[in-house]
């Protein structure tokens, strides 16, 4: 292995540094590097709402040696699902749908067989029985690409435990359930177009990374107690060598599929930290304009929710008039991961990907952070990212990634 120095040359993407800490992370990332941790990572983070951290480094894939750039789109798998929950926030923002009413009153085709009684919170919060519905469609890949077949079949299922009774994780069925409720998105005000996908169209193959899978011994994603019972290994790789293809990338699965980059999911949850107040580009985000100079013309700000940022944070996390919407003591808010300290307090919100991408946003700091790796693994790699980003920054570190 070449030695950190010779790595760095041609290793990080050439890009401008934005922090004293990014400088000492993308040494860190190095020394990851030579340790044989990395294949390919982005890292961005939002601090009071400008960027402080914005690096790519490393290879598109085990078989791909294209550099890694800051607008390649990485597979997060079920970090996908905060942006899922994000457009059911907004529709119910927008007062497009109660959070608290029958998924039935809103598609009437789903009210079968037991199930007239979900509500839409129940789906957020994976209490609604549907665990381990459609949980075979990564055998049958023409129907994992089929959107309104999917559709269609989960409106039939029936529910296995009675609705809010007990929370068990939707690895799957999430993304439908929701995408049978979801009638528009926000990508543009957000300015992430071309770096946020739930299914990829044509013509921007060539910057999907390619995800391979750690062969060092990790922690089993399937083993955690939250999981159903339908969430295997044999699964989990199915899933992998579906997101890896160009059919799997191509379909649309709300819940796993996302093809996203960080700086995206950064933007993403610095936006929600500040109650809907998209922040200001920055320059590796600006496009050249007809003269090929940067565009430094001022921005308008772009609010995406309607709602103070205090009554949204209690909608994502379950708190004040919307507790009662949530599964007692669960890891879930309404739709994301509830980030907690080490003492047990309510950090933030996000949602991390089984194979070591994430992202969140600590909600006091005004801090948010996403990470995207290619070597699908236990998520060490992530933590120490994390921790090594927070301890610089005397952040908490969320208890998920604490060591």
């Amino acid at each position: 292995m070449n030695d950190g120095t010779a790595l760095n040359a041609r290793w990080l993407y050439d890009s401008p540094v934005y922090s004293d800490v990014e400088a000492k992370l993308r040494r860190f990332l190095v020394d990851s590097a030579n340790a044989g941790k990395i294949l390919g990572v982005q890292v961005c983070a939002y601090k009071d709402g400008q960027v402080i951290i914005d690096t790519a480094a490393g290879v598109l894939g085990k078989h791909d040696p294209r550099p890694v750039q800051p607008d390649s789109l990485f597979p997060v798998f079920s970090a996908t699902k905060g942006i899922t929950a994000g457009m059911v926030h907004w529709l119910a923002d927008k007062g497009k749908l109660k959070l608290d009413v029958n998924v039935a009153n809103i598609w009437p085709e789903f009210g079968t067989n037991g199930k007239d009684q979900i509500k839409v919170n129940q789906i957020l919060n994976h209490t609604s029985g549907l665990h381990n519905a459609l949980a075979g469609v990564t055998e049958d890949r023409t129907l994992f690409c089929d959107w309104d077949e999917c559709l269609k079949r989960i409106a039939m299922v029936a529910p296995e435990t009675e609705p809010g009774r007990e929370q068990l994780y939707h690895y799957l069925s999430y993304g439908w359930l929701c995408g049978g409720i979801i009638e528009e998105a926000f990508a543009r005000p957000l300015n992430v177009e071309g770096e946020l996908y739930i299914g990829i169209p044509p013509g921007v193959e060539s910057r999907v990374a390619t995800v391979a899978i750690d062969t060092d011994p990790t922690a089993n994603p399937a083993s955690a107690t939250y999981m159903p019972s339908s969430l295997t290994i044999s699964t989990i790789t199915d899933i992998i060598e579906l997101c890896n293809a160009l059919d799997g990338r191509s379909a649309i699965v709300p819940a796993v599929n996302g093809l996203f980059s960080a700086r995206a999911l950064a933007r993403f949850y610095s936006a929600l930290v500040d109650g809907g107040v998209v922040p200001p580009r920055h320059p590796s985000v600006v496009h050249m304009n007809d003269e090929n100079k940067v565009d430094t013309t001022d921005e308008m700000e772009t609010k995406i929710f309607d709602s103070p940022k205090e009554k949204l944070h209690d909608a994502f996390l379950g708190n004040g008039d919307y507790k009662d919407l949530i599964f007692p003591n669960g890891l879930f808010g309404l739709g994301f991961w509830r980030f907690l300290t080490s003492a047990g307090s309510v950090l933030g919100f996000g949602h991390p990907g089984a194979g070591g991408s994430t992202a969140y946003c600590d909600i006091n700091n005004r801090f948010a952070i996403a990470v995207t790796v290619n070597k699908f693994s236990g998520g060490a790699l992530t933590g120490e990212i994390i921790r090594f980003i927070c301890s610089e920054l005397d952040l908490p570190v969320p208890l998920d990634y604490a060591g």
